[in-house]
């Protein structure tokens, strides 16, 4: 499922291919299915994965079944995990590569367990899953101690995440904040708008949330907040969904005789159409991975103000010096609370200066988010470990 992560690798690997050479390493065994996701890194940027998809049935199935059979004699041979290894370790000789940055905890377990005894450095990126795996217990401490006393340094998004990383690592170990980077938006003349598509009334408030279609981002929350404030109030508003999940065609089922003024409009892969034509964008995640989340970029891109949680890094994501661009609320049994998330909306509809200042202070907390300052900032850090290396 695409997320910040892989939205952020493209933007990363565009950036540093202006100066670099840069190939994005598909550790999965397979190929990336969504064509969409490739698609999107520039021609300078080669995406490399292990088969082609011609072969990627026939084969899978052919190695399974000898996986299977190793595993009954009571000898169990992990072939396409050798041969994913294989694979890399050819790939990283071949390209002469001087570097490794990998992103999210299985990733970086594949480039240790590979390169567990070569020179080559690795920094990688933490989108905020080490704290998720290992207070879930998703995975034992040897294994995260692995990695980090493998790696040549780490990449965090947030203050957050940098208290909760600090808790793991050893003290040796470089660990530098960096913001991930996204671009000023450009302005599009769309021959049909959003709100058009949508025929949504000029003077209606329109609330908006991207994200991805897991319940855990507070889909359920915001729709409940939207429906207490349709009982409040007289102002014309709307709420548009931009996600899609088989969880998400079931929401949008079970709420079918209220959907009127409830939009659902599946995936996205230019979410900014949607987000022009918030008033207000959303987050109300009880995500426990939650790190540095896109959409909140996004949003301050567009100068939205936004109402979000107070997960990983969301609370210094909104400020810029002491003030914050929209309003922060917090969970409650471990869910966004829904009064609190109707409060800040009736709060955006009953005073729109109040609306007005939130935006132009979004776009100033969006200056931390400058993609060249991202790129900049990761070259340093890369040519740092590159330099004790040698």
């Amino acid at each position: 499922m695409t997320g910040g992560a892989q939205t952020f690798v493209i933007r990363l690997a565009s950036g540093l291919a202006k100066n670099h050479s840069v190939y994005v390493y598909n550790c999965n065994f397979f190929p990336i299915t969504d064509n969409s996701l490739v698609d999107r890194f520039p021609d300078t940027v080669e995406v490399i994965s292990f088969f082609p998809p011609s072969s990627r049935t026939l084969l899978n199935r052919a190695l399974s079944k000898v996986e299977r059979w190793t595993s009954k004699i009571g000898r169990k041979i992990k072939f396409r995990e050798d041969l994913r290894k294989l694979h890399f370790n050819y790939i990283l000789k071949k390209l002469n590569i001087d570097l490794v940055n990998s992103h999210l905890y299985h990733a970086d377990n594949f480039v240790v367990e590979t390169l567990e005894k070569a020179s080559i450095p690795i920094i990688v990126t933490d989108h905020g899953d080490y704290k998720y795996v290992i207070e879930q217990q998703l995975s034992d401490r040897s294994s995260t101690e692995k990695i980090f006393n493998r790696i040549n340094g780490i990449v965090v998004l947030s203050e957050d995440n940098a208290t909760a990383i600090s808790r793991y690592v050893a003290n040796h170990l470089p660990i530098k904040k960096i913001y991930n980077g996204v671009a000023q938006p450009q302005t599009v003349q769309y021959p049909v708008s959003g709100r058009e598509k949508l025929k949504i009334p000029k003077d209606a408030l329109v609330f908006g949330m991207v994200a991805r279609g897991i319940p855990e981002k507070g889909w359920l929350e915001l729709i409940q907040a939207f429906e207490q404030v349709m009982h409040t109030t007289q102002q014309a508003a709307h709420l548009i969904l931009v996600g899609d999940s088989e969880y998400l065609q079931n929401l949008k089922a079970s709420i079918a005789s209220k959907a009127a003024t409830v939009h659902f409009v599946g995936y996205s892969s230019d979410p900014n159409y949607w987000i022009e034509c918030f008033d207000v964008g959303v987050l109300p995640t009880y995500f426990d991975g939650e790190s540095l989340p896109y959409s909140i970029i996004e949003y301050l891109s567009f100068g939205k103000p936004a109402i979000a949680t107070d997960m990983g890094g969301i609370p210094e994501m909104i400020k810029h010096n002491d003030q914050t661009a929209g309003f922060i609320i917090n969970c409650q049994a471990g869910k966004a609370d829904v009064s609190s998330l109707a409060d800040a909306m009736l709060a955006y509809i009953n005073n729109p200066s109040l609306r007005e200042e939130h935006s132009q202070i979004a776009k100033q907390a969006f200056d931390k988010f400058n993609i060249e300052n991202c790129i900049k900032s990761y070259e340093l850090f890369f040519q740092e470990a590159l330099n004790k290396q040698h």
